[in-house]
């Protein structure tokens, strides 16, 4: 493949978004709008298209939550409790949660500079939510949710997500706990 070849492929990946085929698009009738009975909905939002050809995939604990591209959003319904949430691009990043059941919560999955490819971060809303703010991250998002693809290529993709979760938790674990992303139970809505 010539140079010219492949920057013309690269182009076009950034041109489309290189939307994930391991997610499906939901439609407005089925939007999640609110927790199950019992569970705690996480929103994971990228309403940024900054990073738009590089996706992201979301995991709690070791489970695999999603796939995650620009202007996004995905709804997770999560027990309540102490939650170890991850986001996986070129590195992988932590936030550490306490859900509340039947509360709504917001996290900003926010791209970054890596060294080939977007690295991801975290961003929880905490304290005063600002209802305005999210509404306009929620309309600059189409909600997606994982599909059967998502979940072979999670299958097959585990070592190298382990690997990365093994390489980067330590890092993260050394933080000053001021310093690690934090999902406060309290922020729920």
């Amino acid at each position: 493949m010539t140079k010219r070849m492949l920057y013309a492929l690269i182009f076009s990946c950034f041109l489309s978004g290189c939307a994930s085929n391991h997610m499906t698009n939901l439609t407005s009738g089925q939007l999640t709008l609110s927790p199950e009975k019992g569970k705690a909905l996480v929103n994971f939002m990228r309403p940024s298209s900054l990073g738009g050809a590089i996706q992201s995939s979301i995991y709690d604990g070791d489970k695999y939550i999603g796939t995650i591209s620009a202007n996004a959003r995905l709804c997770y319904q999560a027990e309540p409790g102490e939650h170890m949430f991850m986001v996986v691009g070129e590195s992988a990043d932590f936030m550490q949660a306490n859900l509340a059941a039947d509360k709504t919560y917001f996290v900003n999955v926010s791209p970054r500079m890596g060294v080939w490819k977007s690295r991801f971060s975290l961003r929880p809303m905490n304290g005063q939510v600002q209802q305005e703010k999210i509404d306009k991250w929620v309309d600059a998002t189409r909600e997606v949710e994982v599909n059967e693809k998502g979940e072979q290529w999670a299958i097959k993709n585990m070592d190298s997500i382990i690997t990365l979760k093994n390489k980067y938790y330590p890092v993260w674990n050394r933080k000053a706990e001021k310093d690690k992303q934090t999902l406060n139970i309290e922020s729920g809505i």
